[in-house]
């Protein structure tokens, strides 16, 4: 039995106060003298650090090579992902870990050195959320040494991003960039790139957020063994900033984290007739029916209003689980009992308690996938399974996804990265509801230009004509046998069914 109701757990932050984060690939040849400087600057200095190394599935030895400075700096931790996904990642994962109130990134060769951080610290008692580092700026003292192919390339790339995306920033990609605690998930689990863009989409959408940014000059010097394609990845990051204008059209509001009682009362409502919870519903029984095995114990992780929940119950003692106590209600006008108002993130249950895992529509909402993937694996019976579904696609991003506070939108790359990290197995995916990205795909790209100003307002809160919404579920009805058997190539939902 899963144990009683809790809200959220309360996170004592440790001593440290400061955590500086490296994202390292295949620099065993450059890290270690990195480490050495700056294990001795976080020696000598009154403030009290904790240093963060990701291993971004390096090839070479560099996880050994962090690992060794542990003995010289108790407050080392050293992360290693599974497999490379990209410095924008890798310095999301190393933020995410970091307990401290001020947070920063540097990069792995020491181009900036250590003693830059204490030289810009007061600007956050100054009400700065961000500090980031510029080699464009000249200060006396401050030394940059950078090549002239680099400078020419550095201000066509500045033009760009002033023209299309914001202003007043001469120096986007400078590998040093310092947060408040605080400001680090509303926008990195926001963001989409991983690769050297990164920074541009995090300062545009902390811009777009409302924080306040001070570009500082810091001194740098140009390291032998760049992994910087500048051909290469300049054509990249210039296709960056028409996708970042792209993805977040619309405008971002921090404080806002879950769906409003009018968005849960619609679903209420919906969730019998609708087309869209109906072809859902019976997705998702369809392919727990293809799992061909006995279930006891079931999980509905983020509830909702209760119709999946009411539906599982089919197939043995299905419990639910939400962060909304408004959903919690729901549930029970339904008639539903064994409920717990929790997280996903912190599941009051013993481990290895579910043979089967629901997780429909819930990662999205999440700024940190992947630790509750970790959270679901770990109360999901070694034999069980999860089935997940996620709005697919980043294009389709609309004032939909705005009105139930979505975070982001998948394709099946960064799902089943998502799933590998967090140590499970992916047994099957792929894409739902075809027909409809045919007809979703032009209405909310024309929704861009005459809706933007309007207040966002779910698809699901009316219902469609009866012969419409009945044809609809009709034809979803046949679609799900082909998107089991043969897979779609593409659809406004993907799904997953994992394992351990």
């Amino acid at each position: 039995m899963i144990g009683k109701t809790f809200d959220v757990l309360n996170i004592n932050l440790p001593m440290e106060n400061i955590t500086i984060v490296i994202p390292a690939y295949n620099e065993s040849k450059r890290l270690p003298k990195f480490l050495s400087q700056l294990v001795n600057y976080c020696k000598k200095d009154s403030n009290q650090y904790a240093v963060i190394v990701v291993d971004d599935g390096s090839r070479d030895d560099t996880y050994e090579k962090a690992v060794e400075f542990k003995s010289q700096f108790e407050n080392l931790r050293v992360l290693k992902l599974k497999k490379n996904r990209g410095k924008g990642y890798a310095v999301k994962r190393g933020l995410f870990a970091a307990k401290s109130k001020i947070v920063l990134f540097m990069d792995a060769d020491g181009s900036t050195p250590p003693e830059e951080i204490g030289a810009h610290l007061h600007y956050f008692d100054e009400g700065y959320d961000i500090i980031i580092g510029s080699r464009a700026l000249r200060q006396k003292g401050k030394l940059t040494k950078t090549r002239l192919h680099r400078k020419i390339m550095g201000l066509v790339f500045n033009f760009m991003v002033h023209s299309i995306l914001f202003k007043n920033i001469h120096d986007t990609q400078c590998g040093f960039k310092m947060f408040k605690k605080e400001v680090v998930k509303p926008i990195f689990s926001r963001m989409y790139l991983r690769g050297f863009g990164f920074d541009i989409e995090l300062l545009y959408l902390a811009f777009k957020m409302g924080y306040k940014i001070k570009e500082v000059p810091v001194s740098w010097v140009h390291k032998k063994g760049s992994k910087v394609n500048l051909i290469k990845d300049s054509i990249i990051m210039f296709f960056n900033i028409l996708q970042i204008r792209n993805w977040h059209f619309t405008p971002v509001n921090p404080s806002i984290k879950y769906m409003g009682l009018d968005e849960y009362r619609y679903m209420y409502d919906m969730e019998r007739y609708h087309w869209w919870f109906v072809s859902r519903n019976n997705f998702m029984l369809r392919l727990i029916r293809t799992l061909n095995k006995s279930i006891n114990n079931i999980l509905d992780a983020g509830c909702g209003t209760g119709i999946n929940l009411q539906s599982l119950s089919q197939f043995g003692t299905s419990f639910g689980i939400d962060i909304s106590e408004q959903a919690i209600k729901f549930c029970k006008k339904r008639g539903l009992t064994r409920l717990m108002k929790c997280p996903v993130e912190n599941i009051e249950c013993q481990s290895r308690f579910f043979d089967l895992v629901t997780c429909l529509d819930v990662l999205e909402h999440v700024e940190d996938p992947v630790r509750v993937l970790k959270e679901l694996k770990r109360v999901l019976k070694d034999d069980g399974r999860i089935i997940i579904m996620v709005p697919a696609f980043r294009s389709l991003w609309s004032q939909h996804d705005d009105a139930l506070c979505h975070l982001r939108r998948y394709n099946s790359m960064d799902l089943d990265e998502d799933i590998i990290e967090a140590g499970l197995r992916t047994e099957k995916m792929g894409y739902f509801l075809f027909t409809s990205f045919l007809a979703v795909a032009p209405i909310r790209i024309i929704r861009r230009f005459f809706m933007s100003g309007k207040k966002a307002k779910s698809d699901t809160t009316t219902l469609p004509p009866r012969f419409l919404n009945d044809f609809l579920k009709f034809l979803f009805k046949m679609e799900m046998k082909v998107a089991i058997r043969l897979g779609l190539p593409f659809g406004t939902t993907l799904y997953a069914v994992v394992s351990k």
